[in-house]
């Protein structure tokens, strides 16, 4: 067995170097390097925060991210990545396009938080309104350096995306952790957002050369909503997927349930799923570039290799590592959580093979196959806990991980065979012919 691993991650490593993809190789190391150190500064943020917080104040801490997040959510519209896939042709309309398109979502962004303020804060009986007002001004500054960026992803700047996201997110922990420290309280995770925003968008100005400025069309705008609008279908379904889980355990089993739970499933998947995350972003131009090449099933094929060749050592030391690191890092009283962790581990292998799908379909113009992909994928999801309850938390965490696995091969296949053959048929068909 370990002969047959070996020759796989050999042959996957020959193959890109024989390709002539030393500098995506040298890139996916960085973005992955960035994604484990953002980890490390992440852990240790959390340990000052629930040092120096009150139980109380942690709590309204922890409502004003997630409102923020969720808010947030809006900007995860794939707008990127009709940049990144673009012809050359139409560059400078699509950028122009969705620079316009970005602060209009931004503004709504912003104007959302705010609207939502002074509810939250009524409905919960905390002080939150302050902290929402000030944070919905980083919705307003990112716009300035979004496309920019996406410039950086699609001339393969791996390099420089691996540096800023290593910035952007170890930088806001680090200062988090020292403003807690310094007696912030609650303003603490909010500060270092606006300020590492700014910072962000100076250095991409200033680091990405722009393109030449053409005037938006109309019809450029809504061929660029289109787009996006089914890739932001399908993130909602995702953020649904990664959230309403603790939630429906937490209300079926209670609290003590949902602690164990949510503890298995942050330190479970958590390191994977970031990891997946950013090697998807590293991909997304050479999937894009296989499609002009005529050969986006070799490059999609190997970009599941890679992906592994990172992702199934880590997963595999997880597992086989939980029962001993478990109780000597993070305390004795988590040991009821180590056999749902470590299934969570075993469900996390899909996600070489769910992000490479999802980048596949964006970077063949196929978003809305993604959109039915991630339909389908949630109601699998909220059959599987219904089904598991009954057997405690490992029972959803052994269902939630089959239905990772298993069904995330026949989606792969219903996306490759889509993108890869005459567009005639619709996705609905494509994917009936995969389930046949």
């Amino acid at each position: 067995m370990l002969q047959i691993i070996g020759s796989f991650f050999k042959t996957t490593a020959g193959r890109l170097r024989g390709n002539g993809h030393g500098a995506l190789i040298r890139g996916s190391a960085l973005l992955a390097a960035a994604e484990m150190g953002n980890r490390v500064t992440r852990i240790l943020t959390a340990v000052v925060l629930a040092r120096s917080l009150s139980t109380v104040d942690f709590g309204v801490m922890a409502l004003i991210l997630t409102t923020y997040e969720l808010v947030r959510m809006l900007i995860h519209n794939g707008l990127g990545a009709r940049i990144v896939q673009a012809g050359a042709d139409e560059l400078e309309d699509v950028c122009a396009a969705v620079h316009r398109i970005n602060w209009i979502v931004g503004a709504a962004m912003c104007g959302v938080q705010i609207a939502v303020a002074w509810p939250m804060q009524y409905f919960f009986g905390a002080e939150v309104a302050p902290m929402l007002f000030v944070l919905g001004v980083v919705h307003l500054i990112y716009p300035a350096g979004l496309v920019r960026s996406c410039l950086a992803l699609r001339e393969n700047r791996l390099g420089f995306m691996a540096g800023m996201l290593f910035f952007q997110i170890s930088l806001d922990n680090i200062a988090t952790a020292a403003l807690a420290v310094m007696g912030y309280g609650v303003w603490a995770a909010v500060l270092p957002k606006i300020a590492v925003a700014v910072l962000w968008v100076i250095i991409t100005l200033n680091c990405v050369k722009p393109i030449r400025k053409v005037a938006y069309t109309a019809e450029k705008m809504r061929n660029v909503i289109a787009y996006g609008r089914s890739v932001l279908g399908a993130e909602t379904l995702n953020t649904f997927r990664a959230n309403a889980d603790k939630l429906i355990v937490g209300k079926a089993l209670g609290m003590e349930a949902f602690g164990i739970y949510s503890f298995a499933t942050n330190t479970g998947s958590g390191i994977a799923t970031g990891l997946a995350g950013a090697l998807g972003q590293a991909f997304l131009p050479y999937l894009s570039k296989g499609r002009e090449n005529s050969d986006l099933r070799a490059r999609f094929m190997l970009t599941v290799s890679a992906m592994s060749l990172v992702i199934m050592p880590l997963v595999t030391l997880q597992v086989v590592l939980a029962p001993w690191y478990v109780p000597i890092v993070f305390g004795e009283k988590w040991t009821p959580a180590i056999p749902a962790l470590m299934l969570m581990c075993l469900g996390t292998l899909s996600r070489p093979l769910v992000v490479a799908t999802s980048q596949l379909l964006r970077a063949a113009d196929a978003v809305d196959l993604e959109w039915r992909i991630s339909k389908y994928n949630a109601i699998l999801f909220v059959l599987a806990i219904i089904g598991g309850l009954p057997f405690g938390v490992e029972g959803v965490a052994g269902a939630l991980a089959a239905v990772s696995i298993i069904p995330s091969m026949i989606f792969a296949r219903a996306a490759l065979s889509h993108a890869t053959r005459d567009r005639s048929k619709t996705p609905s068909s494509t994917l009936a012919e995969a389930h046949a």
